[in-house]
């Protein structure tokens, strides 16, 4: 039976967030544990907690809230979209606390796909607009090349992708 405490704040959270198992797990300890140094519980109430927690994730997890293929999916597509680079994502995917097997296994088969590269640094060229601002500078073709590089790496994007997209780009005048 699960208190009325964790029906609660698990109902308003996984309303509000989409989280991993592990994560949702840290989430609740966190709230157990600033709930019982805030004295909102008491002792004998912060190690009922403790135990019922795991009762707490199996029971949301048989409803299906932590699908982690989907959100893995989902997450990687949101960063593809804002056009962050491979380090990025793969840095975003470890903070969410997917499966490491899990994700790893996706991960190299999303890497490996055709022109992902050229995908990703079109979206942040896209998003950025950085191609835009520096040519408001009236810079030469070459620093305005170089300005755009330097920043490409500095998200980074790799150094040999990052020059031939961008050289491409620049020499046809689209994004």
């Amino acid at each position: 039976m699960i208190s009325d405490y964790f029906k609660k704040y698990s109902n308003y959270y996984l309303s509000r967030y989409t989280v991993t198992k592990k994560k949702f797990e840290d989430i609740l300890k966190k709230k157990i544990t600033k709930d019982f140094f805030e004295k909102k519980i008491s002792k004998i109430e912060y190690e009922k907690s403790k135990s019922e927690m795991i009762e707490v994730i199996k029971h949301f997890e048989k409803i299906g809230f932590f699908n982690e293929k989907n959100m893995l999916e989902n997450l990687f597509q949101s960063c593809v979209e804002k056009g962050f680079s491979k380090k990025k994502i793969r840095y975003k995917i470890f903070l969410a606390q997917f499966d490491n097997e899990t994700a790893s296994t996706f991960l190299t088969n999303k890497f490996n796909e055709e022109n992902l590269n050229e995908l990703l640094l079109r979206n942040y060229l896209n998003k950025s607009k950085i191609i835009e601002k520096q040519k408001k500078l009236s810079l030469t073709e070459t620093q305005l090349f170089d300005k755009v590089l330097s920043k490409l790496i500095q998200q980074g994007f790799d150094y040999e992708d990052s020059t031939k997209i961008l050289k491409k780009i620049i020499s046809h005048g689209n994004i």
